[in-house]
Parts: C-alpha cells; structure tokens; sequence
C-alpha cells in the first residue's frame, strides 16, 4: 500500500509539473494568454500568471521533494499560494461575470476554454491537493504571512509603478495601461479601495486555508 502511495505521489507531481512547465512556457516566456501579452511586461502582467510562475516553482521543487524528503525549504511560501489561488479564482469568476475585463473574445476553441478552466481553477486544484496530502504547511506564520505580504504588495507595485507606466493599452476613462480594463475607470482612490477589499478578502481566505490544513481546533493564525 505504501508503494501504491508513494507511486500515486510521484505521478501527481509529475502530471501537476508537466501542466505547470506547459503554461510556464507559453503564458510567461511567450506570453500567449491575451492579446498585446508582448507588450512592457510580458505575460508577467497579469495576476494569473503570477499565480502559474508561483505554481510552477512549487511544482519544480516538489519533484525535488521526491528526490530528496529533506528539502522542505519551500514550505514557507504553500500558505500564500494557496491563498494567491483563491484569490485568482474568486476575482477573475466574479469580474469576468460583472464584464470587467471588457468584452468577451469570440472564436474560442474547446481548447481555449479547457485552458481558461485550468489557470483559473485547475491549477489550484493541483496545489491544493500537493498542500493538503504531500505537504506541510501554516507551521511559522511570521515567515509565512510575510511571503503573502510580499507578493501583495509586490504585484500592486508592479502594476501601479511599472506596467501602467510603459503601456498605453487597454483604456478607460481615468487611465491607460492597467493590465485589467475596470483599473483604468478607476482613480487613485478607487484603486486604494479596490486593493483594501482584495487585502481583506486574501486575510479571511488566509484564515480559511488555515482552517483547512490545521482542522477546527486550532486558531485562525
């Protein structure tokens, strides 16, 4: 039974791998998932594929993992994954609903909308299950918390400081350059709102994917 479990294992992470190299490729190297991708920031605009860079590095160092049981030095950043994952799920379900990326493109192919399926849900099945039977994590919240915090703070940086700066497309009626139509109808305080509800949300989704790994018993952080 072990070495059905252990052999289990090891194809999981291998399939998870070979998905997240796939999308690696072609939404961060070549940057394929939307139009004007190859413009000042690549695929690396978007939130999603920040999500998809974070996966891959998890899935590269869980096949090390399973080379090495003593490599558990990426544990630190599965908290924030898995609430990065939650978050990409929720925003990008509820804004495409209330039409937020602007219209839809036409033409897709069941291909497409396999692929759409995967980097905003898929993906996150695969790391949830990584987290919840082969991993470790929520065991140092500073450590931990601080990651989440980084990458936060980080995307918003990019974004504000750099993408929106060097881009002229997509535009609303405030500003040009946000890599999401609904940011460029928005002022600075708008945006500042915006963020606060997206930092709330990431806070209590923290609590729940805690709740999730540790069990009932134990506290929120």
């Amino acid at each position: 039974i072990r070495c059905i479990m252990k052999n289990g294992r090891l194809i999981f992470r291998s399939v998870a791998f070979v998905l997240a190299l796939y999308f690696f490729i072609t939404n961060i190297i070549l940057g394929f998932y939307i139009l004007r991708a190859g413009s000042w920031g690549g695929g690396l605009k978007f939130l999603t594929n920040w999500n998809l860079l974070l996966n891959f590095i998890i899935a590269c160092c869980a096949l090390i993992n399973e080379r090495d049981r003593q490599f558990v030095s990426y544990y630190f950043i599965l908290p924030a994954s898995m609430v990065l994952n939650v978050l990409v799920f929720i925003l990008y379900w509820v804004i495409k609903l209330l039409g937020g990326f602007g219209a839809a493109e036409s033409g897709w192919s069941i291909f497409d909308v396999l692929k759409d399926y995967y980097m905003h849900f898929g993906t996150s099945v695969f790391l949830f299950v990584e987290v919840l039977f082969y991993s470790k994590a929520f065991q140092d919240f500073k450590k931990e918390f601080s990651a989440f915090g980084i990458i936060f703070l980080g995307y918003i940086c990019w974004m504000e400081f750099f993408v929106q700066v060097n881009n002229d497309f997509p535009c609303g009626d405030v500003s040009c350059g946000y890599p999401y139509l609904f940011l460029n109808y928005l002022d600075v305080v708008g945006r500042l709102i915006f963020y606060l509800i997206v930092l709330i949300l990431g806070v209590v989704s923290w609590m729940g994917c805690r709740k999730l790994v540790k069990g009932p018993g134990h506290s929120l952080f």
